[in-house]
């Protein structure tokens, strides 16, 4: 029942959520938006991760509007962001997956706007 429960790539660990879930906040272009995510690791790769939900939201109908293999992050680690869009409801969701060291990282998070 919790959105972020299915932004969870299956079997990844240290799973926080990064947004309160139900959370409002002010949308650039003048709307509200409720967003909600999580980061987490997994011991899969980056590509897993990224193919993993590239079916699972193609499938349910969402459409890739964004593809950047190359964002560097803070840390200074190079990022892969892939961003979907769905209309009707107007929801986006994103991911960015990245390495430290052996390790998989990635984010997720969902936003509705009205």
């Amino acid at each position: 029942m919790e959105p972020e429960a299915a932004l969870t790539y299956p079997g990844s660990t240290e799973v926080t959520t990064d947004k309160i879930p139900g959370r409002v906040q002010f949308g650039l272009d003048g709307g509200d938006v409720a967003a909600t995510g999580i980061s987490a690791t997994t011991t899969h790769t980056q590509l897993e991760v990224l193919d993993y939900y590239t079916h699972a939201l193609e499938a349910d109908g969402w459409d890739q509007i964004l593809d950047n293999p190359g964002m560097l992050l803070p840390s200074g680690a190079r990022g892969h962001s892939v961003l979907w869009w769905k209309t009707g409801p107007k929801l986006s969701y994103s991911v960015l997956v990245w390495a430290e060291g052996e390790t998989t990282k990635y984010s997720t998070e969902i936003e509705a706007r009205r």
